[in-house]
Formats: C-alpha cells, sequence, structure tokens
C-alpha cells in the first residue's frame, strides 16, 4: 500500500500534464492543507480515488462558489473532506482535523481546548473501529503538527497537545500532516520521526510518497 501525500506549496511534479503517470503508482491521495483548491480538484479528475483532504489555516482549499451570490466558497469538488471524520478508503480508516493553533483572528485557526474537544468527541467512533475492524484508525491527517519534533519554533506553527495524545492513545500507523515548511529560513527538521508508540509522523510539505 502506498500513499501520496501532499501539503502547502504545489511541486511541478503533481500539476503536471504527466501526473500521475510520473510517479510510482500508489493507492491512495491525502493533501494535509494549505493546498489550492483548483490544484486538488486537477486530482481528483486523474485519479481512481478522491482525494481525501483538511483544510489549512489559509483558505487556499476552498474556491470561490459562482452559483452563490454572497460569495461564500465551497471544497473542490471530487476531492472528500476529512476534517472531524472518519472516512474509509482503499481499506484504510483515515481520522481528519483541519487549521492550526491559533495565532491571531480568523478562521481554521482552534485553541488547544477546542482540538481537545474534537478528538473527545471522536472516541465513540474510534472505539467502534477498534471493536468493528481491530484496529481504531489507521491514518490521522491534520494540517497543524503535534506537539514534539516537528513543531516549529514560532507560535503560529506550534504543536497541537491533542494530536499527540490521539496518536499515544489510538496509534494511528502514520500521522499525515503539514504547516511547518521543509524549505527556507525557517525550514522544520527532517521529513519523518517515530514517536515512542510506534506512530510515523510525517511532514507532507510539497509532497512524499509513503510505503505502508
Amino acid at each position: 500500500m502506498r500513499v501520496l501525500a501532499v501539503a502547502d506549496t504545489v511541486s511541478p511534479v503533481i500539476h503536471s500534464s504527466n501526473f500521475p503517470g510520473n510517479l510510482p503508482p500508489f493507492d491512495l491521495a491525502l493533501s494535509a492543507g494549505d493546498f489550492p483548491g483548483e490544484v486538488l480538484e486537477f486530482m481528483a479528475d486523474r485519479l481512481r480515488q478522491q482525494p481525501i483532504f483538511v483544510l489549512g489555516n489559509h483558505d487556499r482549499g476552498l474556491l470561490p462558489d459562482p452559483s452563490d451570490p454572497t460569495g461564500s466558497a465551497r471544497i473542490p469538488g471530487g476531492v472528500i473532506n476529512a476534517h472531524r471524520r472518519i472516512v474509509h478508503q482503499s481499506g484504510l480508516l483515515i481520522a481528519g482535523f483541519e487549521g492550526s493553533a491559533r495565532y491571531r483572528p480568523g478562521p481554521h485557526q482552534y485553541s488547544e481546548r477546542e482540538y481537545a474537544a474534537m478528538v473527545r468527541a471522536m472516541t465513540p467512533r474510534l472505539l467502534w473501529n477498534r471493536w468493528r475492524y481491530g484496529r481504531a484508525v489507521d491514518i490521522l491527517l491534520t494540517h497543524a503538527p503535534p506537539t514534539g519534533p516537528h513543531a516549529g519554533s514560532d507560535w503560529a506553527h506550534r504543536g497541537i497537545p491533542a494530536f499527540e495524545r490521539f496518536n499515544r492513545t489510538w496509534r494511528p500507523k502514520i500521522h499525515v500532516h503539514g504547516h511547518v515548511h521543509l524549505l527556507g529560513a525557517n525550514a522544520g527538521p527532517e521529513r519523518e520521526y517515530v514517536t515512542p508508540e510506534g506512530v510515523r509522523v510525517i511532514n507532507a510539505y510539497g509532497f512524499t510518497l509513503i510505503d505502508l
């Protein structure tokens, strides 16, 4: 099983007339936020499986809705929004949470208390999955990182304690996130690390292929 994960910046490998044939075969596509909605629609048009995404702290994943005179935004066509849901696709259970830690007024930002409440609200479904499938979840998909090595050095990119607790309690195979860039003056650390519980935490900045 191979997963394509994207976040934050568009690689020419992804937004290419050759996509997805220019990559090794993969079974599932994930977007960990702040990825343009028009590129998500482009991916959806070219893939057999619907990409699964969460929004970042910016609204790049939303598109204008021409049918709405108020100018509201819509999610891209052909994709699945995983925020506060568990999506079952390609035999995998994917839980998602959008946005980042709150650092200024605006949407798609949440306090630590709000994230903790979101995670608690998912407990009944996770317990049901554990009973039904023998495991609670396979992939945690978020925009912000958990607390730990991938947390940013500044306030806006700090890690989310609730995500670290999620990993410790429910032990997904992988936690895919974005938000912390791997290039530039404030670049984060390596792309992947493993928690003491065995969860692979992976920064999807740009794009990466993950073998499960």
